[in-house]
This record gives C-alpha cells, structure tokens and sequence, in this order.
C-alpha cells in the first residue's frame, strides 16, 4: 500500500511503542539509580557512561527518523516486519547494557565488561539494518551510508576486542559519529529520506 498519511500514521505506532519502551528503561533506570543512590555502592565507569548515552541518544534519533517512513514508496507486512527490528534492538540493546541495582553494590566498569560482547552484537545487527533499511523503505541507500557503515565497523571492533583501551577509544568515536551524524543529516525532522 502506498504511505499516505493514514498508514503512516498506524505504521509508526507500533515502531514508536516499542522505541518508547526502551526510553522508558533508561528513565526509570536513570530514576531507580537516584532514588537508592544513598543505599546503593556504585563503582562509576566513564566508557559505561559514555555507552549509556549513545545507547540513549539512540532511541531518540530512531523516534526522530521515524517521520522520513511516509516517505516509503509501498508499505507491506514484510517492510513493516523489517522496521520493527530496529526498535526491538534497540530495546534488546538497552536491556543489556543497563544494570539492575538489586545489589548493595554496582561495579559498572564490571557490568560492562561482562555484556559487552552481547550488547556489541546487537549493535552490528543494529547497524546492519539502519544500513538497509533506506533501500527496503525508499529503494536507494541513504546519503548517511559512509557514517552507517563507520558505526557498524566500531561495533564490530567492541565486538572482537577485550582491550578496555579500545573499548574507550570506541565509546568516544561513537559519540564523534553520532554528533557527525545528526549534525550533517538529522538537524530536520526526518533525515535526508524526509
């Protein structure tokens, strides 16, 4: 079916919803940290910080670039399909990387170390479909390609290295990505597919 306004607008729904649950996971996990930070011992990592952030920032610019979907040419069950993938991951992601603070004590630096190699991998599919997903949704790869690919190249590094050193080398060239990114493409709604 074509992506009038109507189908557009169903389409999305559950893509957003899905996307809001994992910007609901980091705020009531932002929430639970403030509200038992007096009980609750946590050992600080900046890379997990960082990590966090991005993780975050993701599912924002997901909700952003939601609005350059009416532009597809023909919506069906299986694009429809595809585009619920990248909020489930995202999801999938958040639920890794966030801790639960069930303990007297949180070693962050530990968690992330410990679901790193998950939550990395989630991250290359993560890519890999924002890489597609402009051809499955507008039939021609996206100008934001060379960027794409660049996050899908640093996940895949997260992915190989247990060096903490390049774990924090990562962190920050994702966050010059992802400022590079919506800075080039994403500063109106909807991206360049819009």
């Amino acid at each position: 079916m074509p992506a009038d306004y109507q189908s557009f607008a169903f389409v999305i729904t559950l893509a957003a919803v899905v996307n809001g649950l994992g910007i609901v996971r980091w705020l009531s996990g932002f929430a639970e940290y403030l509200r038992r930070r007096q009980s609750v011992q946590v050992t600080h990592y900046w890379v997990f910080t960082l990590s966090a952030g991005y993780q975050f920032l993701l599912h924002i610019l997901f909700w952003w670039t939601l609005y350059s979907i009416r532009g597809a040419a023909t919506i069906n069950f299986l694009t429809f399909l595809y585009l619920l993938t990248g909020p489930i991951l995202l999801f999938v992601g958040t639920a890794i990387l966030l801790p639960v603070f069930d303990d007297d004590s949180s070693d962050l630096k530990k968690h992330f170390l410990s679901s790193r190699t998950t939550y990395s991998a989630v991250l290359v599919l993560l890519w890999l479909w924002a890489i597609f997903s402009s051809p499955i949704m507008h039939g021609f790869f996206a100008p934001t390609l060379p960027l794409l690919t660049a996050f899908l190249a640093s996940a895949l590094v997260l992915r190989i290295s247990a060096n903490p050193t390049i774990h924090a080398a990562v962190a920050i060239v994702n966050w010059l990505l992802l400022v590079s990114l919506i800075t080039l493409y994403f500063m109106q709604l909807g991206g360049p597919n819009a």
